[in-house]
């Protein structure tokens, strides 16, 4: 009987939010683990790299065509529930998917809760729950999943909330990149510091200064090094750090800092460029980093971007929504459609040659083409149509 039982007794009885055993204490709390690395290791998203992937994957996504079908690959009618779980959210259906897979990559988990009709246990709304707002109470015992959010108060089962996660160790609770990649995370921040310290003190972080001479009136050596520093930055300070310091006769001054060429500075930038890449699944390319492009168009780069990192968390939420959304009632008869063909409508050659291949092989009407090209339908464009000659092969010769 399923989810559907559970609905029908918590309408009953307002009290019961969730029949079975509390968790132990000592579940996982992967947001826990999210700030810690955070702290350690800073934030992830202040690098330009993987501020980057982040947005572009997430934004992509939530982008996508989202369709509602039957059985036959038919569009569900205007009316039906599926279509209007937005109506009345508080974010659209963009921004939610969008904070939805941000959520997934920095913190391992991404929620959207659904609101359900006490009656009949139709979906009725969909909510992004921020994952830094929801806990998740895996019991191993049973192998089950419950979801607590300070907003609403109470313990919410499975069936309450759309739950999309890609790394995980217990199968229950996603982890975040960050716990996988917090060596190129913390070697990229550290690398970026480096290079912030180097151009703000004008290419030239380490100095010595010497003298063969003394001042007897300042005191102590130590007083000495300690009026002669204060000297000195006063003097650079005034200048901006680009600007000529005169360094009196008595001082010699020796820079002791390389350059960003002999260090590789630059370099070491892009390589970070191309690890936060591998770790996103993204080409460096897409992150800005022309000089790694293997791709000989930019419908091969889309097709790559599709396969290998959109994929999984189209899969993840395509499925977590036939789960969660569609009735039981319904199971095989509807179901819920994200339309990866959309990415791939870029190259308008590439995607006019397949269209045509389609139409004159008899697979799609003209009508269904000049829809995905976003044409108005024509008069007789729902029939098929298939090339047929009826000029034996050896009469064409002889001509």
């Amino acid at each position: 009987m399923g989810w559907f039982f559970n609905r029908e007794k918590r309408a009953k009885d307002d009290n019961i939010v969730n029949p079975c055993p509390i968790p132990p204490k000592d579940d996982v709390q992967p947001q826990a683990l999210s700030n810690l690395l955070k702290a350690q290791k800073g934030n992830p998203m202040n690098l330009s790299a993987f501020f980057a992937g982040v947005n572009l994957i997430s934004n992509t996504i939530a982008t996508i065509k989202l369709s509602f079908k039957d059985n036959n690959d038919n569009l569900l009618k205007p009316t039906h529930y599926l279509w209007h779980l937005f109506d009345y959210s508080t974010l659209t259906q963009f921004n939610t998917f969008r904070n939805v897979i941000k959520d997934v990559i920095l913190h391992g988990n991404g929620f959207i809760y659904i609101e359900r009709d006490n009656e009949s246990g139709k979906p009725t709304q969909l909510h992004y729950s921020p994952a830094n707002q929801t806990t998740i109470l895996y019991n191993p015992v049973n192998n089950s999943v419950f979801y607590m959010n300070p907003i609403y108060n109470v313990r919410w089962t499975n069936e309450d909330y759309i739950h999309i996660y890609i790394n995980s160790k217990d199968g229950f609770v996603g982890l975040p990149i960050s716990s996988y990649a917090y060596k190129t995370i913390n070697l990229a921040n550290a690398t970026e510091k480096s290079a912030n310290d180097y151009y703000a003190s004008g290419s030239q972080l380490f100095g010595l200064i010497t003298t063969n001479n003394t001042n007897p009136q300042v005191g102590t050596r130590e007083a000495q090094m300690k009026a002669l520093r204060s000297s000195w930055d006063e003097a650079r300070s005034q200048s901006n750090g680009t600007g000529v310091i005169f360094v009196p006769q008595d001082l010699k001054y020796e820079a002791l800092s390389s350059n960003a060429k002999d260090s590789a500075l630059l370099e070491t930038r892009l390589f970070n460029v191309q690890e936060v890449g591998r770790w996103l699944q993204i080409s460096p390319f897409l992150l800005g980093d022309l000089s790694h492009n293997a791709y000989g168009s930019l419908s091969e780069s889309q097709m790559a971007f599709l396969l290998y990192t959109l994929n999984p968390y189209i899969h993840a939420l395509e499925q977590e929504m036939n789960r969660k959304l569609i009735m039981p009632s319904k199971y095989g008869q509807e179901y819920v459609d994200i339309d990866q063909n959309s990415i791939l409508a870029i190259d308008k050659e590439a995607q006019s040659n397949y269209l045509t291949n389609l139409v004159k092989n008899g697979l799609i009407t003209p009508n269904e083409a000049r829809k995905e090209l976003g044409l108005c339908q024509v008069d007789d464009g729902d029939k098929l149509i298939i090339p047929y000659t009826d000029i034996e092969a050896n009469t064409v010769a002889e001509a």
